[in-house]
């Protein structure tokens, strides 16, 4: 090798640019830690009822209020994923997707857009919204069934 004549290192930004780039990296650090800390809240604490005259489903991100009126209550049932295939993920289009979990928007194998909560493939509810369907891991979604048409009709007051 042969003598070096002349090195130099780059210019150096003048200001406070390394600050700026450190906040950043610090920020963003935070916010995959947040999000990761939602993930697992979702996993332990999404949850479906059915209040007044609607159906509420808390979750991270995902949760909504869906009005009973808007669900096809006769096409509700309950699903073995394992055996009606066509309700299966095709494509996350938003939401989160982990091995035994997946929650947020999906297209299913059968082309319909569905709000999805999965944790057990073999006990799902399937629920049939006006543009959408809803498939939420329960262990008792036929007790859940049975009480959707009780609350669509409440009883009048007696005159």
């Amino acid at each position: 090798m042969g003598n070096t004549v002349f090195f130099e290192t780059i210019i150096q930004t003048k200001g406070s640019s390394y600050i700026i780039l450190i906040i950043i990296i610090i920020l963003s650090v935070l916010l995959l830690i947040g999000l990761l800390i939602g993930i697992i809240h979702a996993v332990k604490n999404t949850s479906i009822a059915i209040n007044d005259n609607n159906v509420i489903i808390k979750s991270f991100l995902y949760g909504r209020k869906i009005p009973i009126q808007d669900i096809k209550i006769n096409e509700t049932r309950m699903i073995n994923l394992n055996q009606e295939s066509e309700f299966n993920i095709s494509v996350r289009t938003n939401g989160i997707g982990l091995p035994n979990f997946y929650s947020g928007w999906m297209r299913l194998k059968n082309g319909q857009k569905a709000l999805v909560f999965l944790t057990d493939r073999e006990k799902v509810l399937l629920m049939p919204v006006n543009d959408f369907i809803i498939l939420f891991s329960m262990e008792r979604g036929e007790e859940f069934i049975k009480r959707l048409p009780l609350t669509q009709n409440p009883r009048q007051p007696s005159d």
